[in-house]
């Protein structure tokens, strides 16, 4: 089981404008470069699943299918445990392979919906979504290299239970409110160390690949 962080963030380690507001706004502020779209989505299509939280459904109401190509097979997954993703946004468009994880105590008529639909659901855990049960769970499913775009409380869990193995960030040339979403938002009782593998300079863009290093800290 392979999962990796694809990601951007400003300067600061923002990865939103403001908490609410969609970061898609940012592709046309600062009028991102092709060849940094291009990279990113050549990224995206190294694995077999897109993977991104909750809150990043309500807030962005993505279709997550903006790298697919022909020949290539996109799926797309997120976690809803309490049924709160709005029944017209476009994740349930069935447009392409989507797995949604809930848990034993989501609400019988969100899981009939999902049904309805053809959405795949994955229920692991009482009242939250166990993450790791879920991974697994994908990957018995043939889904097992997984790329996860935020946001940031579930980059933070991810990285505190050690699911994660690299991170490509990709550093904008901009900086925002630092009371917005950090890249990995939230309080957490333990480092998280990386090590840089490469980088690559894409006009005023970094894009940063690191390893997690998963060795205890002193």
């Amino acid at each position: 089981m392979t999962l990796d962080i694809l990601t951007a963030a400003s300067t600061n380690g923002i990865i939103t404008p403001a908490r609410g507001i969609s970061s898609m706004g940012l592709i046309e502020t600062l009028a991102i470069p092709q060849a940094v779209l291009e990279r990113h989505r050549e990224l995206r299509r190294r694995y077999d699943a897109l993977l991104v939280g909750p809150n990043t459904v309500l807030i962005d109401d993505p279709m997550l299918t903006s790298h697919a190509v022909p020949g290539y097979t996109c799926v797309r997954a997120t976690i809803d445990p309490a049924g709160k993703i709005p029944r017209h946004y476009r994740i349930f468009d069935g447009s392409v392979r989507t797995i949604i994880g809930i848990s034993s105590a989501t609400p019988r008529a969100y899981r009939d919906f999902l049904d309805e639909r053809g959405i795949e659901s994955i229920a692991c855990g009482e009242s939250k979504v166990n993450l790791a049960a879920f991974l697994s769970a994908l990957a018995e499913r043939g889904l097992a290299r997984v790329v996860v775009e935020g946001g940031g409380r579930l980059n933070r869990a991810l990285l505190d239970q050690d699911l994660v193995e690299r991170i490509h960030l990709i550093l904008m040339p901009i900086v925002l409110d630092s009371s917005a979403v950090n890249l990995f938002d939230g309080i957490s009782g333990s480092l998280g160390r990386l090590r840089l593998e490469s980088c690559e300079r894409l006009e005023d863009y970094l894009l940063l690949h690191y390893a997690v290093v998963k060795e205890a800290c002193p």
